[in-house]
């Protein structure tokens, strides 16, 4: 099964996507390690989850836009639907990529949510 590797892909993609509106005075990776509880690191697969269905959606719409301005719009509207599904599961945009970063930095937080998400049901085709 690739779904690590899966994981990490979209997890790449979920951070450049929603960071693009705060790169200059964005949230930046903690060195230390933070400690998150189950509760949080659900809300965090959750909409993960979400946001991974919603690339999966917004893909193939990037792909054939006609020309830069429509590849904006399209690009501006999956954000704003990303950034809802992180608010849906009761985070903001800053937690959710604090604990994005901590996972890419944290092999031990990579596995923990690797779990919850390999519990959950595989998300339906659209």
């Amino acid at each position: 099964m690739k779904t690590p590797a899966l994981i990490l892909a979209a997890l790449t993609l979920v951070l450049a996507l929603p960071t693009v509106q705060a790169q200059d005075g964005g949230a930046k990776a903690s060195a230390q390690k933070v400690s998150y509880s189950e509760p949080k690191l659900q809300q965090f697969a959750n909409a993960y989850r979400s946001i991974v269905m919603l690339s999966r959606e917004y893909a193939p719409k990037l792909k054939a836009a006609a020309d830069i301005k429509e590849a904006e719009a399209i690009n501006t509207e999956a954000q704003g639907k990303m950034i809802a599904a992180i608010k849906a599961e009761g985070l903001s945009k800053d937690e959710y990529q604090q604990i994005a970063a901590s996972i890419k930095a944290d092999p031990s937080l990579l596995q923990r949510v690797n779990k919850i998400l390999q519990a959950m049901e595989p998300p339906t085709e659209q």
